[in-house]
């Protein structure tokens, strides 16, 4: 791809339909899952924000991505944006246009006087917490079952109860100024942490969950995730959603019992969230 990328806001109609399109090609949502573009228009109007990525400037562009969020309150008492959908057209995904978004995202915020955006997402997909966690220095401090209901409807998280990570993203916190000015997590190796659940090497090279341990203690914890969520659910479904509860089982209790999920370690063909006993301002503070 050699087209220059332009981000900037969407706020006329031929942007909303834009939009629709392309949460149909990115998920497979029928009509009745798309958000509208009279409800965009009502989000935009009211203080959210809509960014598409476009394939250039002037007539005849296209829109290869785009990122939404609406205002809300954090904790009860201040303001944040929560982004609903960040999503980039097949064929141009993984050439950084998603970090563009979010980082133009954080731009518009911040101008706006409010210093946390959240999103949801899923537990079991590594490749969007190295990005969410590694890349731009989010925390997880919240496992919700059920998020959207038992299941979904999309081509993309079909089969799987909808459980998600409640990603927080503090804009002005020196860790998130160091990662996303490429700073790097500190380097942790297998050997070194103790790991929360045990693991077997499936026929196809996916790995199944074999139980784990709720009485760990230690400063840092391992919890091994399926490298590539998708295709496991293509090879065996039942192993993926017996993945779900595993996450249900261990994440959960760890959570709510002093612990955050910080980032993700990739060893070999293997990740693995990582857990710290720690507080947020704590972790927050470190660049």
């Amino acid at each position: 791809m050699s087209t220059e990328i332009v981000i900037e806001p969407v706020c006329d109609f031929p942007g909303y339909r834009a939009c629709e399109l392309l949460q149909k090609e990115v998920w497979g949502f029928q009509d009745i899952s798309v958000v509208p573009d009279h409800a965009l228009h009502m989000i935009v109007q009211a203080g959210g924000l809509l960014l598409g990525a476009f394939d250039g400037v002037g007539p005849g562009r296209a829109m290869v991505g785009f990122s939404l969020s609406v205002l809300g309150l954090w904790e009860g008492k201040r303001l944040r944006h929560h982004s609903l959908m960040t999503a980039v057209k097949p064929g141009y995904q993984d050439q950084g246009i998603g970090q563009k978004l979010k980082l133009a995202q954080r731009e518009h915020v911040l101008k706006q006087g409010i210093d946390v955006i959240t999103w949801t997402f899923d537990p079991l997909e590594s490749r969007n917490a190295h990005f969410n966690l590694n890349k731009l220095g989010g925390i997880v401090r919240s496992y919700i079952p059920n998020y959207f209901g038992e299941e979904m409807r999309d081509a993309l998280n079909r089969g799987l109860p909808s459980d998600r990570f409640l990603c927080e993203w503090y804009l002005n916190s020196p860790r998130v100024r160091s990662r996303i000015a490429g700073g790097k997590m500190p380097e942790l190796r297998l050997s070194d942490v103790e790991v929360i659940n045990r693991t077997q090497r499936l026929p196809s090279g996916q790995r199944a969950p074999a139980g784990g341990r709720l009485e760990l203690s230690a400063p840092f914890l391992f919890f091994e995730i399926p490298s590539n969520l998708q295709a496991l659910k293509r090879e065996n479904l039942t192993i993926a959603r017996a993945w779900r509860g595993e996450c249900r089982k261990f994440l959960m209790p760890y959570l709510e019992g002093g612990y955050l999920i910080s980032g993700l370690v990739r060893q070999g063909d293997r990740s693995f969230l990582l857990l710290e006993r720690a507080e947020a301002e704590e972790v927050l503070a470190q660049p």
